[in-house]
């Protein structure tokens, strides 16, 4: 035996005498505040569902009043203090099983069939009509590339890009590119990324560099490095080359007599600004021994001259690979 504490027009907050419409419209108004989704209380959501259940249901309506009437419900206005006894269920038709008086459980043919039904087509509980109140949430982060030249990263500049936000959006925002940029750097924008949810801010637009190749410099962080291409006579008696650097200006550098393949020369100060930090990088010039691939009669005479008159032999050149072969040529270790 269980007693009614309030009936359903005290659930739902109106008078007896109300309207469909003013029933509709209170309990749509409790709904939005008790409803699990946006964080109401589940028994709560409950008793005012099956308030609504039976008061906007004109024939279930007019049998609920009549037990109303008798007193069947505690607190009914007008009515005794009996309590009533639910059978079959919860309360949202009158008749129950067979040679059984009361009510008898919902079924779909209650109502709660076009809800299942709703559900079923991805409408949410009560049609698409209803706008519950959601958690307010940051839109997601954007992440999106832009490619600059080489020298937009070393000397800084400022662009005006349009940048598509995933969901349909498009931000036209002013990108300052700092001095000093390097590949794969990330400038931030806050409340320039995806649109939030529930009353949330927007989130934030990262935007990564890419710096597009350069037919004479690479960077590596701070530091620039460029190929320098000199001939077989510029490193055997040294030379000055002027070469250009990568902030305008012109440098003369000085290649050492016998210099080797691959060495590399390094002017300070002279490349890209340090983003975090002060001052520069460097400038790092390889060095590239261009060999000629050929020769006339002339220099061909020059260089068996110079071959005779040097003192260098095999041995001195490649010692470990000489002290493996013999006098004939052939490996030691083959013999």
């Amino acid at each position: 035996m269980v007693a009614a504490e309030k009936n359903f027009y005290e659930v739902l907050g109106v008078k007896d005498t109300a309207s469909t419409d003013e029933i509709k419209k209170a309990f749509k108004k409790l709904a939005r505040k008790h409803h699990p989704d946006a964080g109401g209380d589940e028994t709560k959501f409950k008793e005012i569902s099956e308030a609504y259940e039976v008061l906007s249901d004109k024939e279930k309506r007019k049998e609920y009043d009549q037990l109303i009437k008798y007193g069947a419900f505690t607190g009914a206005a007008g009515a005794g203090s009996r309590g009533y006894s639910q059978r079959g269920g919860s309360p949202f038709g009158w008749g129950g099983a067979a040679g059984q008086g009361g009510w008898r459980t919902a079924t779909s043919a209650d109502g709660w069939g076009d809800i299942l039904e709703q559900i079923r087509r991805g409408e949410g509980a009560f049609g698409t009509e209803w706008d519950f109140p959601q958690p307010a949430a940051k839109g997601r982060e954007v992440q999106v590339t832009l490619e600059v030249t080489f020298e937009e990263a070393f000397k800084g500049a400022e662009k005006h890009v349009t940048i598509k936000t995933g969901d349909g959006e498009k931000q036209e925002i002013d990108v300052k590119i700092p001095a000093g940029a390097v590949e794969g750097g990330k400038l931030r924008y806050k409340g320039k990324g995806g649109a939030g949810s529930g009353g949330g801010q927007r989130g934030d637009l990262v935007i990564v560099t890419s710096i597009k190749p350069h037919d004479l410099y690479s960077r590596k962080g701070a530091d620039v490095n460029m190929t320098l291409p000199i001939s077989v006579i510029e490193a055997m008696l040294g030379t000055q080359v002027v070469v250009p650097a990568p902030d305008g200006s012109r440098v003369r550098l000085r290649v050492p007599t016998g210099t080797q393949d691959g060495k590399t020369l390094v002017v300070k100060g002279k490349g890209a600004p340090r983003v975090k930090g002060e001052g520069h990088g460097d400038l790092n010039v390889k060095l590239q021994l261009v060999v000629p691939k050929h020769l006339n009669d002339k220099q061909k005479q020059a260089l068996e001259d110079f071959a005779q008159a040097s003192d260098t032999s095999a041995s001195d050149i490649r010692p470990l690979i000489s002290a493996l072969v013999d006098d004939d040529g052939q490996n030691s270790t083959g013999k």
